[in-house]
């Protein structure tokens, strides 16, 4: 039988992830590793959602980074003079293209609740930029109509933003030590008005219209919404309906819980059908990752070229997402960083080792690759390509494709982490990256729902 899975459920998912990390009832971290080539061309290849792709995460992990922040998240739009928006919708699922929502060059964001349209019924271009923040909706010169939900403030956006996604969320209370940001969220929140009809959307343009006929809007509960009618005049049929303007202010109406659309008058022949869209149940503004329909969240941390645990002058090529890593006692992990790797000190150096050199045990033929060398430290990892026999204390290790080579004295220091450990949640292959002590990646994993 068809079913779907609703954006209501995509939201509680989303929401559920964040609470577990603002409640702390579950450790996230993220991972870097992979300091081996992924070919001979170093081609980077598609993730695959299997055990075997897992474990392999496992194997080649460098060090884990706590996470350091974590927001719900929506696709982000920034308005452009030109672009053609969609206006909310209540029968819309996900995302529609073209979208319904905007942010501005001052970081402030809008919903459309509607779309700029000449007589004839022809979406238009937005031409004004949306601006300031008024609590109510307003229509701009050329016919759209913004409703202002929130600013993201510098330390977010900072945090939070990038090119493709930018954070949302629903203000607290607020007291005395509140920014000017999060109060005037809290008062948009809490003057959003419940069962507001937000717009009228034809479903069918009738015939024979002469004149532009009345619309009225009857509901459950509400009242106050009025419309206005217009019509192509050369083809006889109605062409859009928009809400009515009453000074300053449109006249959406409130406490609508069921609205209904009657057209009449204007000479028709074929009566014209419209529909009412109504908000949210507690109003456009009162939650915005309702509005937005936030079913994606963001994990931020930046890794520090001076992070203790990480290797600089080394190179990655894998992030992954952990939930709940486990240390070598097996305790949950809850440190800032972690190392992942397995370590050998060496007794003597005849030859110095390289980084990413394979290793050899002469006496057990045990494999591995190098990811740093610290004094008589050595720090490996074994692939399923290396095989995971274990090094013996006291036996010759020799690289097999360099000159380096040593004598092992202890053979297998468990790193302070284990990467056998903990749900590997997300998976990213990319293309070299090379850390130094002066650098720093900003890493961001988003989960969408």
């Amino acid at each position: 039988m068809p079913a779907i899975v609703t954006d209501s459920l995509k939201a509680l998912l989303a929401r559920q992830f964040f609470d577990q990390f603002a409640n702390a009832t579950a450790r996230y971290y993220i991972s870097i590793g992979r300091s081996e080539q992924w070919d001979s061309s170093d081609n980077v290849p598609t993730p695959i959602n299997t055990p075997g792709q897992i474990e392999a995460v496992r194997n080649q992990m460098q060090s884990v980074k706590r996470v350091q922040a974590t927001s719900l998240v929506v696709p982000r739009t920034t308005w452009s003079n030109g672009g053609i928006y969609s206006q909310y919708d209540d029968t819309q699922q996900g995302y529609p293209n073209p979208p319904y929502y905007v942010i501005n060059e001052n970081n402030n964001v809008y919903i459309c609740l509607e779309t700029g349209r000449t007589n004839a019924g022809v979406a238009v271009p937005s031409t004004v930029e949306p601006s300031g923040s008024n609590n109510d909706p307003f229509r701009t010169a050329d016919g759209y109509v913004w409703k202002f939900l929130f600013t993201i403030s510098a330390s977010r956006g900072n945090s939070f933003m990038s090119s493709n996604f930018l954070p949302v969320q629903k203000q607290g209370p607020t007291d005395s030590s509140s920014t000017g940001i999060q109060l005037k969220q809290r008062e948009v929140q809490d003057t959003a008005v419940s069962g507001a009809v937000t717009s009228v959307i034809i479903t069918d343009t009738g015939a024979g219209y002469t004149s532009a006929p009345t619309v009225t809007i009857t509901g459950t509960g509400g009242s106050g919404a009025q419309a206005i009618a217009y019509i192509d005049s050369a083809t006889g049929t109605l062409s859009k309906i928009s809400m009515k303007d009453s000074g300053t202010t449109l006249t959406l109406g409130s406490g609508y819980t069921k609205a209904a659309v009657a057209i009449t008058g204007g000479g028709a022949t074929t009566d014209a059908t419209a529909r009412a869209v109504l908000g949210p149940d507690s109003g456009i503004g009162a939650d915005s990752r309702v509005d937005l329909k936030s079913s994606s969240i963001m994990f931020a941390t930046t890794i520090e070229g001076t992070d203790s645990n990480f290797i600089i002058n080394q190179d990655f090529r894998q992030v992954s997402l952990i939930k709940d890593i486990r240390d070598a006692n097996g305790s949950v992990y809850t440190a800032e960083t972690g190392n992942t790797l397995k370590k050998m000190t060496l007794a003597t150096i005849t030859n110095a080792f390289t980084r990413d050199k394979k290793i050899r045990g002469q006496t057990t033929l045990a494999e591995a690759y190098i990811d740093n060398i610290d004094s008589n430290e050595l720090y490996y990892h074994q692939t399923d390509s290396t095989g995971f026999v274990a090094f013996q204390d006291g036996e010759i290790i020799a690289e097999t494709n360099g000159l380096g080579e040593g004598i092992s004295d202890s053979s297998l220091i468990l790193p302070l982490t284990d990467p056998a450990t903990g749900d590997i949640l997300y998976i990213d292959n990319r293309a070299p990256i090379l850390r130094s002590n002066v650098q720093s990646e900003d890493i961001k994993v988003i989960i969408q729902f």
